[in-house]
């Protein structure tokens, strides 16, 4: 039996691009969560600081997550918000417990 992997995505929008990284990850989202191997996927926004997005996902294992790196929704969301992001930090952990 494979363990889960989770993904901590910690996205930080380029000042004044905030509402429109939001919209776009929230468009993510949906179709996200209803991919085969998607445990959870969710979206959460930094009370202190408006700019920065974290993205709470857990995947069946890292064919899972291969998958989901490929698939159209992951793909446009790179295409239409990529410019407005000032960065993105991943954390890939192994759930022990």
């Amino acid at each position: 039996m494979t363990t889960p992997l989770t993904l901590i995505a910690t996205i930080t929008a380029l000042p004044g691009q905030a509402e429109a990284v939001e919209a776009g990850l929230r468009q993510l989202v949906p179709p996200s969560q209803a991919e085969a191997g998607c445990l959870q996927y969710n979206l959460h926004r930094h009370q202190e600081l408006p700019n920065r997005f974290i993205m709470v996902e857990q995947w069946q294992d890292a064919a899972a997550l291969r998958a989901h790196q490929q698939t159209t929704h992951f793909l446009h969301f790179g295409e239409t918000c990529g410019s407005l992001l000032e960065q993105v930090d991943h954390q890939l952990m192994q759930r022990i417990l």
